[in-house]
This record gives structure tokens, C-alpha cells and sequence, in this order.
């Protein structure tokens, strides 16, 4: 009997094996993995906008990369004038996840492109007139933010909005 148990113990590992290993393979005629399907790793925050775009937003290129907070924060710098500007991007976090943090004076959700956005400003940004724009993108977001080179009171979050509705549709849903 303690045979009989091995063998059926072991046929049926094996055919779990074999079940899973089948579920890995891709078939020779499935698509390629699209951009979709891969969240926003393939993104670049320094090319989210295109040359013609950063100049009429009033930014210089090359954007410089910054680390961000955090390894999972990737993010690119833009000097310009009136506003200096930079983009992240978090695959692990959503604009519904943000808006749970108390580090918020203000946190207005809005819709960009037909998903989750927010304009947002920092309690420790309210002087500095820096603004953040937040919107869903590839199972992440994408984080834009602005702030005036010199205060001239503009609306750094309205431009940081034009900015994400320029840039939401060419983003993963």
C-alpha cells in the first residue's frame, strides 16, 4: 500500500508540475507584451512629454533623472521658466493611495483622460507655491509637480493639469 500511495503522490505532482509549467508557456502565435500589460516599467518620467511639448510648457531639455524619495519614485527634473517642473512616476501606488496620506494641505480628486486624478499641494509646500498633479496610469501613477521659479502668482496647479491632460492619453490605463 505504501507503494501505491508513493506512486499516486508522485503522478500527482507531477501533473501539477506539468499544469503549471503549461500555464507559463506562451503559445508561438499569442501577441507580444504590450506596454498595458506591463504597468509603467517601461516608462521614462525625462520622456513623457515630447521636445515640442516641453518648450511650449516653457521647460528646458534634457530633463536631469532624480531619484526621487524612493527607489519605487522615479523622477526627472526640468528647469524652465515661469515654472520648474518634476515628473515621477510609482508603480506600487494609485492616486486613491496618495490621497490616504495626512501630509496634504489641500487634495482635490479629479479626473484626467477618464481616470483618477488628483491636483494636490504638500502642508509643507503651501508657501513655496508648489503643486503636484496626480493621475492613474499603468496600475501606478504618474506624479507631476510644479513650482514657480519666482512668484508671480501664477496657477501652478492648473498648469500642472494642462500638463497631465496632455500626457494621460499616451499613458497605460
Amino acid at each position: 500500500m505504501k507503494v501505491l500511495s508513493r506512486s499516486v503522490f508522485a503522478a500527482c505532482v507531477g501533473a501539477s508540475l506539468l499544469a503549471v509549467a503549461g500555464c507559463s508557456l506562451t503559445r508561438p502565435d499569442a501577441p507580444a507584451p504590450t506596454q498595458q500589460s506591463q504597468g509603467l516599467l517601461a516608462i521614462d518620467p525625462c520622456t513623457l512629454l515630447t521636445p515640442e511639448e516641453l518648450k511650449s510648457f516653457g521647460f528646458k531639455e534634457p530633463g536631469d533623472p532624480d531619484a526621487g524619495v524612493s527607489s519605487s519614485e522615479p523622477g526627472c527634473r526640468f528647469s524652465g521658466r515661469p515654472f520648474t517642473g518634476t515628473f515621477y512616476k510609482n508603480q506600487e501606488k494609485t492616486v486613491e493611495l496618495y490621497g490616504k496620506q495626512d501630509n496634504w494641505a489641500k487634495y482635490d480628486r479629479l479626473e484626467v483622460d477618464g481616470r483618477p486624478a488628483a491636483s494636490a499641494i504638500d502642508k509643507s509646500a503651501t508657501q513655496a507655491r508648489i503643486c503636484s498633479a496626480l493621475f492613474d496610469a499603468g496600475g501606478g501613477v504618474i506624479i507631476l509637480t510644479l513650482s514657480e521659479f519666482r512668484d508671480l502668482g501664477l496657477d501652478e496647479c492648473g498648469e500642472a493639469l494642462k500638463i497631465a491632460e496632455v500626457i494621460a492619453p499616451r499613458m497605460p490605463k
